[in-house]
C-alpha cells in the first residue's frame, strides 16, 4: 500500500472528492478509552485472570465500579439474588457479560454531551444493545453476554461524529426527517461517509477485536445469500435486527426514521426464524424490547 492509498475498510464508503486521511485523523482524535477500563477489558480477554484480579483493578476506579455494580443489577445481567460486590458480580454474571457492562459505562462517560443528538444517539445504542440481546435468546444462541456489547458499540461512529461534526449532522437529521432515509443513507449523501465507517475505525483504535471492528463496519450492509455462511454473518445480521427492533419500539428514534418493517423480516428469515406469522413475532420481541428498556434505560444513564 503507498502513502495515499484508502485502507481497504474504506473500500465503497467515501463519496468522491473526500480525503481518507481527514478521517483517520478525526478518529484519532477519540480520547483513548480509559485507562482502568481498557485494563479490565484486555484481562477479560486473558484466560488467567481471576475474579479477584478484575476486583482488585475495578475497585481502583469507584465511579467505574459503581456503575458496573449498578448495571449488573438490571435484569438483564441479575442472577436471582442483589450483587452487593465486583467479585459477586464478576463470579455470577462472568467475564463476557462483564466486558458489555464495562464498555457500556465507559461510553456513557464518552457521550456525556447534554444535547438531544447526544441523547438519542446514547438511547439507540442502549435500545439496541438490549434488542440484539433479545434476538440471540430467541434464537437460543450461545453468546447472547457477547452480542449486548456489539448492540452497543453499533453507534460508536455516531459518537464520534457528534464530537467533530455536530453542525453538518444537524444536517444529517434533517434529510433523515425531510426525505425519511435511515441514519446510513442520510450520512452518506450529507457527509459523504456513515457512521459504520468511523464507528470500525473507533473500536480499532480501542484495539476492539477484528471481528468487532467487522460487526460494527458491516451491520447495515446489504445481506448476501439466503443465510449466514460464518458466525461472524450471523452476529452482524442479529445486530441489524436488533438495531431495527429499537427504532420499531422508538428508541432513539428521530423523526421521519423509516420503520423498516420488510427488510426487518428479511433479516430475521436469514437468520433461521422459521416462525409462521413472523411478523406477529417480529411485533411481539419489538413490545418486549420496550418494556424492557422503559424499565432499565435508567440504570444506563
Amino acid at each position: 500500500m503507498t502513502g495515499t492509498e484508502a485502507p481497504e475498510e474504506f473500500k465503497d464508503r467515501l463519496a468522491p472528492g473526500k480525503d481518507w486521511r481527514e478521517i483517520v485523523a478525526w478518529v484519532g482524535d477519540l480520547p483513548p478509552m480509559p485507562h482502568v477500563a481498557a485494563r479490565a477489558i484486555s484481562m477479560v480477554e486473558d484466560p488467567d485472570t481471576s475474579a479477584s484480579d478484575l476486583t482488585k483493578l475495578l475497585s481502583s476506579d469507584t465511579a467505574l465500579a459503581a456503575r458496573v455494580l449498578k448495571i449488573a443489577n438490571s435484569a438483564m445481567f441479575a442472577r436471582q439474588r442483589e450483587i452487593t460486590t465486583l467479585n459477586q458480580a464478576i463470579m455470577l454474571i462472568g467475564f463476557k457479560a462483564l466486558k458489555g457492562i464495562i464498555v457500556a459505562a465507559t461510553l456513557r462517560q464518552l457521550n456525556r454531551g447534554s444535547g438531544k443528538l447526544e441523547t438519542m444517539v446514547w438511547q439507540n445504542s442502549i435500545g439496541t444493545a438490549m434488542g440484539c440481546h433479545i434476538v440471540a435468546k430467541h434464537l437460543g444462541k450461545r453468546y447472547v453476554d457477547e452480542i449486548f456489547l456489539l448492540g452497543l458499540l453499533h453507534s460508536l461512529g455516531q459518537i464520534v461524529l457528534l464530537s467533530q461534526v455536530k453542525a453538518e449532522y444537524k444536517e444529517v437529521m434533517k434529510d433523515i426527517e425531510t426525505n425519511e432515509k435511515n441514519f446510513v443513507e442520510a450520512e452518506q449523501d450529507i457527509l459523504g461517509f456513515a457512521h459504520p465507517l468511523i464507528g470500525a475505525l473507533g473500536a480499532k483504535k480501542w484495539n476492539f477485536s477484528a471481528e468487532t471492528c467487522q460487526v460494527i463496519l458491516h451491520y447495515r450492509d446489504p445481506l448476501e445469500g439466503d443465510s449466514p455462511e460464518s458466525e461472524l454473518d450471523e452476529k452482524t445480521a442479529i445486530v441489524q435486527l436488533g438495531d431495527m427492533l429499537a427504532h420499531a419500539a422508538e428508541i432513539g428514534h428521530p423523526p421521519g426514521y423509516p420503520i423498516e418493517s420488510e427488510l426487518s423480516q428479511q433479516v430475521a428469515r436469514y437468520l433461521g426464524f422459521n416462525d409462521p406469522n413472523l411478523e406477529e413475532t417480529l411485533a411481539s420481541l419489538t413490545e418486549k424490547l420496550k418494556e424492557q428498556y422503559n424499565a432499565e434505560a435508567h440504570v444506563y444513564g
